[in-house]
């Protein structure tokens, strides 16, 4: 996972290693859209919860597929305070 990281966003090896922990950890509801996006650099941009999509976050918060995924994450583990940070533009 890390060299994909790396490839893809061109991270260093310490982002990498740190974004792939997080993205091993991932709620049960994300795996199928990490492991797609693993396998072939697909997704689904339409997967939301509380209101938030993978692609309006990549596009409201300019942030990459793994920030808005590991962000929908946290949304699902925490919701009141991803959704209270996401209100004043925290990424």
């Amino acid at each position: 996972m890390k060299a994909i990281l790396m490839e893809r966003l061109g991270c260093s090896e310490k982002e990498a290693q740190e974004i792939a922990q997080d993205l091993a950890e991932i709620s049960d509801e994300l795996k199928g859209v990490r492991d797609a996006w693993l396998d072939n650099s697909s997704y689904d941009g339409n997967v939301s919860y509380y209101g938030y999509s993978i692609h309006s976050l990549m596009e409201d918060f300019d942030m990459k597929f793994t920030g808005a995924l590991l962000t929908l994450d946290w949304l699902i583990k925490q919701p009141e305070e991803a959704r209270k940070a996401l209100s004043y533009g925290i990424r």
